[in-house]
């Protein structure tokens, strides 16, 4: 069992035989701040000695030399040419399986990949190197409830319904072609490019077609366009941004011409009851509004429910305080934040420092569920796994028979079992706690 963070450093070693037979290693692991761990692998002469052997004749097989037959090298031959390559080849292999059986043996449990350094190997002695990383941590939870905890509130009002009803309305609108200088809102066809440098030259125009006001072109291109009438063209000086896309762009001035091709103005339907017989088996604009306000509500519940669950958990870990390992937190950021080719990575660094803090609070969370979950006592039952897929599959329309193979063979089924385990722990602290 691993260590609780901030014991003190403690460095272990041992020459031993590992479960699958490979022996010949002595591993020292030093246990070092909070989860980092650093080994010193030593593989013994006569493994490297056999693993050199294996490598030079698995090179053999695979070269080819003239006047000798595939195979058929003769393994001083094999020394002369490849010499270098066998070395390479056998300290890769020894430093990947040796590693690999130490933390198996030790069972370690490594975030991502180590930090190999100070190899050091000199043919027909031993091999040994530094490994550096990370491991998965051993949380110990001494108190789990008796909190007091606010539960959020669950508003809905019918601003929220009008929202919802108005994006509805948004999605049922129709472009209709009009004859005006376009506004803000108005979709435009139009024709863009570059004025040529020299004089007489034609620009090489791109056709486009978008809203205005949605971002899509660039501000002092928008207003450009709402100079023009349907069939107009423009010549305009246009200051491009400094983090504009295309480099050759960004922080210049350039003359474009432009040209509108139409203009077309939405036309959003009226909300009565035929609105609400078109977007659904609704039989009246008052049975849409219900169901509306029933979705926002749920929807509202389930946040609720997600806070209030987020709140028990930060309460947890300010009562069994523990480090985050530092390499989770920046695997974590690795996935949230994907910076694009050519970025400026000192803006990259500032981004991923500014989220750092709300990472591991997300990691510390669950982790300490992961925890919870290890013994099993919240495993779902079948019992409670059949009506779970029963329930889906009546939403769904789908006999639950089917659900469930469907759901194994997409490698779902898990999934489905952990939601309604996660669901019995929050009840259970819950319990626990006052929720206010």
């Amino acid at each position: 069992m691993e260590h609780e963070a901030g014991a003190d450093d403690d460095t272990m070693s041992e020459d031993r035989e590992p479960e699958n037979g490979a022996g010949g290693l002595e591993v020292e692991i030093e246990q070092g701040e909070a989860w980092h761990r650093r080994l010193r692998i030593t593989v013994s002469p006569r493994r490297v000695a056999s693993t050199r052997t294996l490598e030079r004749e698995r090179l053999a097989r695979s070269v080819r030399l003239k006047g000798f037959r595939p195979g058929k090298i003769p393994a001083e031959v094999v020394e002369q040419r490849f010499g270098p390559a066998i070395d390479d080849r056998t300290i890769r292999r020894l430093v990947e399986d040796s590693y690999r059986e130490a933390i198996e043996d030790y069972d370690l449990h490594p975030i991502g990949e180590p930090d190999i350094a100070d190899i050091e190997y000199r043919e027909g002695e031993s091999l040994s190197f530094l490994a550096e990383f990370e491991v998965v941590p051993e949380i110990r939870l001494e108190r789990t409830g008796g909190f007091r905890i606010e539960q959020p509130p669950v508003e809905v009002g019918d601003e929220d319904v009008e929202q919802i009803l108005e994006r509805i309305r948004d999605d049922q609108a129709a472009w209709e072609p009009i004859e005006r200088r376009p506004e803000q809102g108005d979709m435009v066809s139009v024709r863009i490019g570059p004025v040529g440098e020299e004089e007489g030259a034609e620009a090489e125009l791109h056709s486009y077609r978008f809203e205005l006001g949605k971002g899509r072109a660039i501000p002092k291109v928008e207003d450009a366009i709402r100079t023009l009438a349907p069939g107009e063209a423009g010549e305009f000086e246009v200051a491009f941004p400094e983090d504009f896309d295309d480099e050759e762009m960004a922080g210049n001035v350039r003359m474009l011409r432009i040209e509108l091709v139409d203009v077309k103005q939405k036309g959003l339907p009226a909300v009565d009851d035929a609105f609400a017989r078109s977007v659904g088996d609704f039989e009246s604009l008052e049975a849409l509004r219900d169901a509306v306000r029933e979705d926002v509500r749920h929807h509202a519940e389930e946040e609720a429910e997600d806070t209030l669950r987020q709140r028990i958990l930060d309460s947890i870990a300010e009562a069994n305080p523990f480090e985050v390992p530092s390499a989770m937190v920046e695997s974590y950021l690795d996935r949230i934040i994907e910076a694009p080719e050519g970025a400026d990575p000192v803006r990259v660094r500032e981004a991923r420092q500014q989220v750092y803090p709300t990472a591991e609070r997300q990691i510390r969370r669950q982790l300490i569920l992961d925890r919870l979950l290890e013994g099993g006592e919240y495993d779902s039952t079948e019992e409670e796994l059949d009506a779970r897929l029963a329930e889906m599959g009546e939403r769904r329309g789908i006999d639950s028979h089917d659900l469930r193979r469907k759901l194994l063979r997409d490698r779902q089924l898990d999934r489905v079992q952990r939601q309604i385990a996660v669901e019995k722990v929050f009840e259970e602290l819950k319990r626990r706690s006052e929720i206010r």
